[in-house]
């Protein structure tokens, strides 16, 4: 049963994003095992938008849980959490595909980006999203060929970089963690941001994925790709 005051808004977004997620990576297996035409010119800008709306959701759930007091318990657990993800996704991947594989993806990202968006908690909220636009900016104002090599990569100010089938470094990725976190600030401020939708059961049964997003990201692509493979090897 979940927890009855656990706001319902933040979760369903979630859930949300995550079937957007889902669907991005149907399309692209789609087209990977042969199902369809190539996919349209605007599916990788669909693939950044899911994923700035996530990151954006990780700055607000930060200020969700720690807005008024950090609670470093359950940071570091969520962290550990998100770490072993990271880890067990790099480590498929590299033996699925060692040529292509996620050496840092999205929970890399959330990760590194959840540590650095703690240390802004304190600061104003108009000061947060100045730096989450500084961070969005990044790579545009200061990329650089010294920053090339494999082992920076993941900073995100490299002007080439290794292939991977996810790549989400932390700038500009940052950026969108803090304008979340600095929103967060500004509708918790005019007491917008712990209003929540109604507690009913059709509500609460859709935010289930949104409750559970670490396990639907780490299993959905398996299942979907899985489920595509097989039909095709049957066809």
């Amino acid at each position: 049963m979940p927890n009855s005051t656990r706001l319902i808004w933040p979760d369903l977004l979630r859930s949300l994003s995550l079937l957007a997620m889902a669907s991005f990576h149907f399309g692209y297996d789609l087209e990977a095992l042969g199902f369809n035409p190539p996919l349209p010119l605007w599916w990788p800008d669909y693939a950044r938008v899911i994923a700035a709306t996530f990151l954006m959701l990780v700055g607000v759930s930060l200020w969700l849980a720690h807005g008024r007091g950090r609670r470093w318990r359950g940071f570091w657990t969520r962290e550990a959490a998100i770490v072993a993800g990271a880890i067990a996704v790099t480590v498929v991947t590299y033996i699925a595909m060692p040529g292509f594989y996620v050496y840092f993806g999205i929970l890399h990202s959330i990760a590194v980006c959840s540590l650095l968006a703690m240390a802004c908690l304190r600061l104003p909220a108009i000061v947060t999203i100045l730096l989450g636009l500084l961070a969005l900016a990044m790579p545009y104002l200061f990329a650089m060929p010294q920053m090339n090599a494999p082992w920076l990569w993941w900073i995100g100010l490299s002007t080439r970089w290794g292939a991977a089938m996810d790549f989400v470094p932390v700038f500009p990725w940052l950026g969108w963690v803090l304008v979340g976190l600095g929103s967060a600030k500004l509708a918790d401020a005019k007491g917008l941001l712990r209003r929540d939708l109604p507690h009913n059961a059709p509500l609460q049964r859709m935010t289930f994925i949104g409750r559970h997003s670490l396990a639907f990201y780490l299993i959905h692509q398996p299942v979907i790709y899985g489920s595509l493979a097989l039909i095709a090897w049957m066809r």
